[in-house]
């Protein structure tokens, strides 16, 4: 998936060496609240770590490991989306995702989880996913519910 437009306000964009500079000033502006439920926020201290992110991101892609999507709201880079690993000899996805505070509550993962499952059966071919959410992260907890994990 290189480009997916969910509606006329957000859109899930491959993630290219080119948004390093914006990946990097959203996690910088939400560190704090990142890191409650994401281990690497810490080690993400310049624009070269999330340069190297996405430059292995797209290698993964290429290799059909992995993949990542930057999700847009409004023009504005508000998260990200997509299979931290892909088994394709098992035939399962693993997905990931994350958003800023600011558009958490708005049915913005609740719009891009179903599209990268979606592409997942679809075009990866996998016949299930797996989905891992922290106990204690309720938000991420009623979303899978919802989707009917």
């Amino acid at each position: 998936m290189l480009r997916h437009k969910i509606n006329p306000g957000l859109e899930l964009r491959l993630l290219q060496p080119g948004d390093a500079a914006a990946l990097f000033a959203v996690v910088e502006a939400n560190r704090g609240t990142l890191r409650e439920w994401l281990p690497w926020v810490d080690a993400t201290v310049k624009v070269a770590d999330s340069e190297k992110f996405i430059a292995g991101a797209l290698r993964d892609r290429a290799a059909t490991r992995a993949y990542q999507s930057g999700i847009w709201s409004m023009g504005s880079l508000v998260g990200v989306i997509g299979h931290n690993r892909i088994d394709p000899a098992a035939r399962i996805a693993f997905p990931g995702w994350w958003l800023v505070p600011a558009a958490q509550g708005q049915g913005i993962m609740a719009q891009c989880c179903p599209v990268v499952f979606a592409h997942a059966f679809t075009q990866l071919l996998v016949n299930r996913i797996v989905v891992g959410v922290a106990t204690e992260n309720v938000r991420a907890l009623a979303l899978v519910k919802r989707l009917g994990f």
